[in-house]
């Protein structure tokens, strides 16, 4: 009689055995971020998406997928990367910025949201439990898309390639966008009116963030505040976890609302940059889906007339 099939062990482990607990496999990617990238916060590091890869590599490592995941996700960093250079050369091209707060208070009724809401939330002399949450969500403003990439990437790597074009085709409208049409955010607008929450804060804390040289060489652009890529990142990862990852896709709906608050009340941007944010994740999407509909069709024409000429 043959002997049973001995039951694994912790020296035999079994990488096909996540791929067959997909939400196991995702509350504990969930879980082992969270750690590192709130240490990270905690111990001053700015997350950027380098390390967001990094940390993602182990996990598909441990599936047995890292060959794969490096293929898929270099490309994706480097162009992230390429475009956070563009985005700072962006700022050097002598345009003269816009004002967008006439239409922000033409929208409010002669208000300022931002100052409104620094106004009777924010203490210029102490850190609120709002100002610290408010900055974790505007810090990870970058590793969100390339987080939640993975996951799509877990399941169907052809949606991966769908959500990366559209996230990088955004990012490339946006950046056409703070060339020709530069905008200055509410703290830069006012000053001493609107806080900019966030530099006030780490200031406050003491803390001397570490930013790695490969960012630290690369020239901010504090003009580029419309559209609101802040914004617009997890509008579009929700729509392409809807179909998918559904969970997902709610929690991100909700994610994106803390984001749209966090922004204004820094004093990062108007609820206007955030607005037309949502059209270019709208033109985003259909231009890479409408796209895609239309090269598959014709692939599929071109295998049916050589099926007939066969």
């Amino acid at each position: 009689m043959p002997n049973p099939p001995s039951a694994p062990t912790a020296d035999r482990f079994d990488a096909s055995s996540l791929r067959r607990h997909p939400r196991l496999l995702l509350g504990g990617s969930v879980v082992y971020l969270g750690l590192i990238f709130g240490v990270m916060l905690w111990r001053g590091i700015d997350i950027e998406p380098q390390w967001v890869v990094l940390a993602l590599l182990v996990i598909a490592a441990a599936m047995g997928r890292g060959k794969q995941f490096i293929f898929d996700f270099v490309p994706f960093l480097l162009l992230f990367l390429l475009y956070e250079v563009m985005r700072g050369f962006a700022a050097k091209t002598g345009f003269a910025p816009h004002d967008l707060s006439g239409p922000e208070r033409l929208l409010f009724g002669g208000a300022l949201p931002s100052e409104w809401l620094q106004q009777v939330l924010y203490g210029p002399k102490s850190v609120g439990w709002v100002d610290l949450l408010s900055m974790g969500l505007y810090f990870l403003h970058f590793p969100l898309p390339v987080a939640v990439g993975f996951i799509v990437w877990l399941r169907d790597r052809r949606h991966y390639w769908h959500f990366v074009g559209a996230l990088l085709l955004m990012s490339a409208l946006a950046f056409v966008t703070y060339l020709f049409f530069p905008s200055t955010p509410p703290w830069l607008q006012y000053p001493g009116e609107v806080h900019k929450v966030a530099n006030e804060t780490v200031t406050k804390l003491d803390i001397d963030y570490f930013i790695s040289p490969l960012y630290d060489h690369i020239n901010p652009n504090q003009y580029a505040a419309f559209p609101s890529l802040h914004a617009s990142y997890p509008v579009l990862a929700a729509v392409y976890a809807w179909s998918r990852y559904r969970l997902l896709a709610v929690a991100l709906m909700f994610w994106s609302a803390g984001v749209w608050f966090a922004i204004v009340y820094l004093g990062e941007h108007y609820v206007v940059d955030a607005l037309f944010g949502l059209l270019y994740v709208a033109v985003a999407t259909a231009a890479v889906e409408l796209g895609s509909r239309h090269l598959r069709r014709r692939d599929e024409g071109k295998a049916a007339r050589a099926d007939a000429v066969a």
